[in-house]
């Protein structure tokens, strides 16, 4: 049996989807009027298109990429109490 057929890779597994979905809306809103071409690849990651960016943006997407760097070594128990509970509410 594969960790992710089991019940607490499945778990694992939207945790990590909706952490990655909270990093994604946290760089939107921090890039929000600055003018800027990003490519989000399929890792979640992302890169910058042109090389005229402002040095803010691009560290906002060195952050960006660290931290969803660090999403996928986490474990169940690396998530917060709320993250856990939200999860566990719609029943992965």
């Amino acid at each position: 049996m594969k960790r992710q057929e089991t019940k607490s890779g499945k778990k694992l597994q939207k945790l990590k989807e909706l952490r990655l979905k909270k990093l994604e809306e946290e760089l939107d809103k921090a890039i929000r009027g600055y003018d800027h071409l990003l490519h989000y690849r399929n890792d979640s990651t992302v890169s910058v298109k042109d090389d005229r960016v402002d040095e803010t943006i691009r560290t906002l997407v060195v952050k960006h990429n660290y931290q969803v760097q660090q999403v996928s070594k986490m474990l169940v128990r690396d998530f917060t109490d709320k993250e856990r509970l939200e999860v566990e509410n719609e029943g992965y």
